[in-house]
C-alpha cells in the first residue's frame, strides 16, 4: 500500500490550525506528518527533502502542504495516490491553489514529489521547492484535481509584508520572473479595488526589494530585519500605505512602463547586486 509523507514548513502563518485539521481529515490515513517549525526558508525545505530522500525506502510519495495552505477535499490524498499510480511515468506533480493575494488559481499551490525525485542541496536558491528533473515528467494540475487548497486565506500583516519580499526577490531571478512580476500588479491592482492593509503591505514589502532595503537574507522570518523595518508601517492607514508606495515606486524606476522597469530592477538588483539564485 502507497505510503505518503507530509511536509508542513510553519513559520507564523495564520491558517496553521486550520491547515492541519484539514490534513488529519483526509480519508486516506496511511501518511507520517513531519512538522518544520520556524527555521530559515532554504534550510526548512532542504530538512524535509533530505529526510525524504533518506527514506525512500519508508515512503513512496511526498506530499507538501505549507502551513498557510488549507486542503478544500477530504479526499485530495487518495486522489493524489490514485493519479500516481495510474501515470507510473509522473514524477513531480503540482496541483493549484486559490490564492488570496491575486484572486487566482496559482501553480505554486500543493507539491508532489516521487521518491526517485532528487534536490540540488549545493544551490542557494530561492526556488527550493524545484528539484532535479525531467521535464516530461512534471504534471501541474489546474482541473482535474484543483483547486485542491487555499491559500493564505487569513494572512496577518506580517505574513503578508513577508509574501511580498519574498515575491519580490523571486521577481528580480534569472528565471519566473516575469510570472512573480505580473502576480504582484494583480495584487496592486486588487489592492486598488479594496484597500486591504494586507494587500498594501505585500506590494510594500516588494517595493522595498526593489528599492534595495531588503536582499536575500532578510526574507526569513527568523531574521529580526523585517519585523524591524514593519514597525515604521504598522499604524499607517490604507491611503498613506499607497501614498508610500507610490513615493517608494517612483524613485525606483516607477516611472517606466511595467516590464521595462521590471527588467532595468532585475538587472540591477538581481544580476548586479547579486540577488540572483546560484
Amino acid at each position: 500500500m502507497t505510503k505518503i509523507l507530509v511536509g508542513t514548513l510553519y513559520s507564523g502563518e495564520n491558517e496553521y490550525a486550520a491547515c492541519l485539521e484539514a490534513i488529519r481529515n483526509q480519508t486516506f490515513q496511511n501518511f507520517d506528518h513531519m512538522l518544520i517549525e520556524n527555521l530559515p526558508e532554504l534550510e526548512a525545505h532542504n530538512k524535509l527533502y533530505r529526510a525524504f530522500i533518506d527514506r525512500a525506502d519508508e515512503f513512496d510519495l511526498l506530499i507538501k502542504v505549507d502551513a498557510d495552505t488549507v486542503l478544500l477535499s477530504e479526499d485530495l490524498f487518495a486522489r493524489i495516490v490514485e493519479k500516481f499510480a495510474q501515470n507510473q511515468w509522473l514524477e513531480v506533480m503540482n496541483i493549484g491553489v486559490l490564492d488570496f493575494f491575486t484572486d487566482e488559481m496559482i501553480p505554486a499551490g500543493i507539491q508532489i514529489y516521487r521518491n526517485t525525485v532528487r534536490w540540488d542541496f549545493s544551490k542557494d536558491t530561492v526556488f527550493p521547492d524545484i528539484p532535479i528533473m525531467d521535464p516530461q515528467r512534471y504534471l501541474y494540475d489546474k482541473a482535474e484535481l484543483a483547486p485542491a487548497a487555499t491559500h493564505c486565506q487569513d494572512p496577518s500583516i506580517p505574513q503578508s509584508f513577508h509574501y511580498g519580499v519574498h515575491r519580490g526577490l523571486k521577481s528580480v531571478q534569472k528565471i519566473h520572473s516575469t510570472s512573480h512580476w505580473n502576480n504582484l500588479n494583480k495584487v496592486w491592482d486588487k489592492f486598488l479595488r479594496t484597500q486591504d492593509r494586507r494587500l498594501a503591505f505585500a506590494i510594500l514589502g516588494a517595493e522595498l526589494v526593489y528599492a534595495g532595503t531588503f536582499g536575500r537574507e532578510e526574507q526569513n522570518y527568523t531574521n529580526p530585519t523585517m519585523d524591524q523595518i514593519l514597525s515604521n508601517y504598522l499604524n499607517y492607514s490604507s491611503t498613506e500605505l499607497k501614498q508610500k508606495i507610490q513615493s517608494i515606486r517612483i524613485r525606483h524606476w516607477g516611472f517606466l512602463p511595467s516590464d521595462w522597469r521590471r527588467k532595468v530592477i532585475r538587472y540591477l538588483r538581481g544580476k548586479i547586486e547579486g540577488r540572483w539564485d546560484k
